[in-house]
């Protein structure tokens, strides 16, 4: 019963824009140790961001940069079982945060709470970290990052509980769920079911003009759905590039920006959904900040 929860906040979409850590450290099935600590992303702080955790660009001034805590995380991760709530989220953040710094990743296994409690707690009518924290009458403040990460830590300790096993490796064996590794993480998928008008956007590079760092944006991973009214998709991707976005083809758990057609927007408005558009329903549901932005904001973003 030895491992590690942890919780990021991140500034904007961009996924290496850390402004908050949150380590839960558990040794023989009891909480160790507790570390909060803001960090300065050294990036602008969105709206919706700041809106969802409440931390401001002026509340993290003085903090350390992910650089410069790097040192001190690393001791708590490094060679050790890592559980998160929606755990691919926050091995993203990892893993891109430390892309930024040019640092290697650390050895470790991790699991996911969100999976676990699916498994352990099926009846439940949805498996958000607030939801399940509420049935298991665990005290919980939102979106705070250490918050968050002590009740993944609770989840995992009463599914450990509830299933009479006694380690994180032990409760994903009986639910044949596979732990994973940054190696695993890195794999790309082998399957790919991209239309033929997506196939070609994620070659679509920015022209030559000076990026807008600040911009929504830059950074962002943008997915788009839909028949769009005033341009085609191609222009609309060279748009987005410009801006300093990546266009791919298919929702996943690393998509910032789902762009909706203006015929689809209706559409959506309606009940009527693409696959793309529940996809990204479903990944919100699970706590992922994906923003869903139509063809006339998309326009007006761009130019």
């Amino acid at each position: 019963m030895d491992f590690v929860a942890i919780d990021f906040e991140t500034a904007n979409s961009v996924r290496s824009s850390v402004c908050s850590i949150g380590i839960v450290k558990v040794k023989n099935g009891i909480i160790q140790e507790e570390v909060h600590t803001l960090i300065n992303p050294l990036s602008e702080f969105h709206y919706y961001n700041t809106k969802i955790h409440g931390i401001t660009e002026y509340m993290v001034h003085d903090a350390p940069t992910f650089e410069e805590y790097w040192p001190n995380f690393k001791q708590y991760i490094d060679n050790q079982t890592i559980i998160a709530h929606n755990a691919s989220f926050d091995i993203g953040v990892l893993r891109d945060s430390l892309k930024r710094i040019h640092e290697p990743e650390p050895s470790f296994q991790y699991g996911c709470s969100y999976r676990i409690a699916k498994k352990v707690w099926p009846n439940l009518y949805n498996h958000k970290l607030s939801t399940v924290a509420n049935y298991l009458s665990i005290s919980l403040r939102h979106h705070d990052a250490l918050e968050d990460a002590r009740a993944s830590a609770l989840i995992a300790l009463e599914a450990m509980k509830k299933t009479q096993t006694n380690s994180i490796q032990e409760l994903s064996t009986l639910h044949k769920l596979k732990l994973g590794s940054p190696a695993s993480a890195n794999k790309k998928p082998t399957r790919s079911r991209k239309s033929s008008g997506d196939a070609s956007l994620h070659s679509i590079v920015a022209e030559s003009i000076p990026l807008n760092t600040k911009h929504p944006f830059y950074g962002a991973n943008i997915v788009f759905t839909g028949k769009m009214v005033s341009m085609t998709r191609p222009i609309a991707a060279q748009y987005a590039s410009n801006c300093g976005a990546f266009c791919k083809g298919q929702v996943d758990a690393t998509t910032n920006f789902l762009v909706v057609g203006d015929k689809d927007l209706h559409k959506y408005v309606q009940g009527i959904k693409s696959t793309k558009m529940r996809r990204v329903e479903a990944l919100i549901e699970q706590g992922y900040p994906i923003e869903i932005v139509g063809e006339q904001d998309f326009i007006r973003l761009v130019k």
